[in-house]
């Protein structure tokens, strides 16, 4: 698919995987569709369709026929996991916000079954005026009540952990998180490192590494907040779900065995 060329006040480039994502890509979109205090010239959505089989594209065309403004273009993305998907996105992010000689334009990604805040770009774009130049959103999981308590006492104990080893790195630790469902890159960074790998799964792990291999700071956010599915089965071999997927099973096996929950 071809892109349109970008408005001259492009200031931030949204990428969002998806495949076969038809029950939540209008969540999705409706989200980013409705972002306060940032005009539709300041931003625009690239979704990635990613080998779909089922009305995803559909469900994305409904939500920009309902914002006539909303910049919401489509790329084909390789079929071959998220990882890849991402990095056509991002890709052709950052070659759009350099072609305007806006170095400093933010590559963001977030995922197809994930609902940004109202603020959540404002609050990327506040950040990056700050002199932000890679930020981590703070992911939470939906609460519709499908997860366990201690699979959730779980997952905060992690976070809790993870935060205290990131305490000495350079950026800001409010949270532990720098993950594909919510995060973002100056344009001259993302370049700088390479990009993100085109891995099936963990590409957001290898260009934390690589921003760190590099001394490039990483500010995570409480004010940039997503709410992302809690399901069990995910799109990718690894990541989220398959983390839950795991605790989950390893409730199970301590429920049988009479073991300690985690």
């Amino acid at each position: 698919m071809t892109l349109p060329s970008p408005n001259q006040n492009l200031r931030a480039s949204i990428v969002v995987p998806a495949r076969d994502e038809e029950a939540l890509i209008e969540a999705c979109l409706e989200a980013l569709a409705s972002q306060r205090s940032v005009s539709y010239k300041e931003y625009e959505v690239l979704v990635v369709l990613d080998d779909c089989t089922d009305g995803t594209e559909a469900r994305a065309r409904s939500v920009a026929k309902k914002h006539p403004s909303f910049r919401l273009h489509f790329l084909d993305g390789p079929g071959r996991g998220s990882g890849p998907a991402r990095r056509v996105g991002m890709e052709a992010a950052c070659a759009r916000l350099l072609g305007l000689g806006r170095p400093d334009g933010l590559v963001c990604s977030t995922d197809a079954d994930t609902v940004a805040a109202p603020d959540w770009l404002a609050a990327q774009l506040q950040a990056a005026s700050r002199g932000a130049v890679a930020i981590g959103g703070r992911i939470e999981l939906s609460d519709d009540g499908s997860l366990p308590e201690n699979i959730v006492r779980w997952h905060t104990e992690r976070g809790r952990l993870r935060r205290r080893e990131l305490l000495s790195a350079p950026g800001t630790a409010e949270h532990w998180q720098f993950s594909g469902a919510s995060l973002a890159l100056t344009a001259s960074v993302y370049s700088e490192v390479g990009g993100i790998q085109p891995r099936s799964s963990l590409e957001d792990e290898l260009l934390e590494r690589a921003l760190r291999q590099r001394g490039i700071p990483i500010d995570r956010l409480l004010s940039v907040r997503v709410t992302t599915s809690a399901r069990l089965v995910g799109r990718a071999d690894r990541g989220l779900a398959h983390d839950l997927a795991l605790a989950a099973g390893k409730e199970s096996a301590d429920d049988e065995d009479g073991g300690p929950d985690l």
